[in-house]
């Protein structure tokens, strides 16, 4: 993974842009994309890039140009995707809380589909479609009770967690949108998490919604679109493992159905492809452990803190000593404010740099302005010697920006 941020230019680009800074690997995301592309090339997928793992517009646009469709799941996401150029037909909105403004946004705008989680969330698509005289093309995201096994912030397929409705409630709804004039059903949809690292919940999952759509059929209801969802797992510090094994399984079930494939990657695609750059600040000892503190923190990079995430680090510079244990930590004044604990390294020096690794999703896109800090910076490396910038640094007028005297 390293060799996607060469440690020279990565120094280059710091003294350029300071630190923090997010820096991402145009090459890797593209390899990434192209995984996919090929894995699932016989069965002619649309490939809905999630937005929500990293927004940042020059990503969006590179994944775009190259043929990816979206899913968002705000009206702010799909503003996003509009601007950075995907094609309205390749967008699907998905989400629990949509206010009928977003679904207006998304009707007019004319994307793929809107994919509802209640009944109530259908009435308000249905009123909003009708007094825009317009049909919305809808699907119901069905949640198929299968554990997904991974952490319970991000596992969303079984029942329980907020997310989608069983097959009895679905097949009411499905029945109320198709005898609507205001409603299409277009798809049908699940989503069993992030991080899945077997295919086998997807097995399950396939088969039973397979199933169900079958059971539709009978009922003279007969979707276009058979949405998978994302989640294909990514170990921090590991690359895209082969996709063949899910394309095996989801492939086939679409084709003997008649029906479009649609896939929701999203951090599979750019979380390898990004690394977070901080600076070494100053080192100290508290009891047995050792601190290493950096300019960056959990505002910069929450999932360590959130989630428990375990973010590889790669000092740009290697320094001769012992390997310690090290826990990589910054400026925010909480005791969960770290980047990584236990981190294998010889003690850097002050002003070193450090790269966080498999920040490329839900970095940025999760970062805050706590403690009053601004924002971090994000650069596009674009060739072997090359790189851009693609966000600038915040500054402190941008904190108080939008407030009012």
């Amino acid at each position: 993974m390293k060799n996607a941020f060469p440690a020279e230019l990565v120094k280059k680009i710091t003294a350029k842009t300071g630190t923090p800074v997010y820096v991402y690997s145009r090459a890797r995301i593209l390899r990434n994309l192209a995984a996919y592309q090929k894995a699932f090339a016989a069965y002619k997928p649309l490939i809905c890039y999630a937005m929500k793992a990293n927004s940042s517009g020059a990503v969006a646009r590179l994944l775009a140009g190259n043929g990816a469709g979206a899913d968002v799941v705000s009206g702010g996401e799909l503003y996003r995707a509009l601007r950075a150029g995907f094609a309205p037909g390749k967008i699907i909105f998905s989400g629990v809380g949509k206010t009928p403004d977003e679904m207006a946004y998304a009707l007019r705008s004319g994307i793929l589909f809107i994919n509802v989680e209640s009944a109530e969330e259908l009435e308000t698509l249905e009123r909003v479609a009708a007094g825009l005289k317009l049909r919305a093309p809808v699907s119901v995201r069905i949640n198929p009770d299968v554990d997904p096994h991974t952490h319970k912030f991000i596992a969303t397929g079984k029942l329980g967690s907020k997310f989608g409705v069983d097959f009895r409630e679905a097949r009411r709804l499905y029945s109320r949108a198709a005898s609507s004039r205001s409603l299409k059903p277009a798809g049908v949809h699940f989503h069993l998490g992030s991080q899945l690292y077997s295919a086998g919940p997807y097995a399950l999952a396939i088969k039973a919604v397979a199933d169900f759509t079958r059971a539709l059929r009978a009922d003279g209801i007969c979707p276009e679109y058979f949405d998978i969802g994302g989640g294909w797992g990514v170990k921090e510090g590991r690359e895209l493992p082969p996709v063949d094994a899910l394309a095996g399984l989801a492939g086939p079930a679409a084709k003997s159905l008649g029906m479009k494939l649609i896939l929701e990657p999203g951090r599979s695609i750019v979380a390898d492809a990004g690394a977070l750059a901080v600076k070494v600040l100053y080192r100290k000892k508290s009891g047995p452990k050792n601190f290493i503190i950096t300019d960056g923190a959990m505002n910069d990079l929450i999932r360590p803190a959130f989630y428990g995430a375990r973010h590889p680090v790669l000092p740009l510079t290697e320094r001769p000593g012992k390997i310690a244990r090290y826990t990589v930590t910054g400026p925010v004044c909480e005791s969960g404010d770290f980047l990584a604990e236990g981190a294998g390294l010889a003690e850097p020096r002050r002003g070193d740099i450090l790269l966080v690794l498999s920040a490329g999703a839900y970095g940025f896109s999760m970062s805050s302005q706590y403690n009053s800090r601004p924002r971090a910076a994000e650069v596009m490396i674009t060739g072997p010697r090359s790189w851009r910038l693609i966000r600038a640094r915040e500054d402190y007028q941008d904190l108080v920006a939008k407030e009012l005297r």
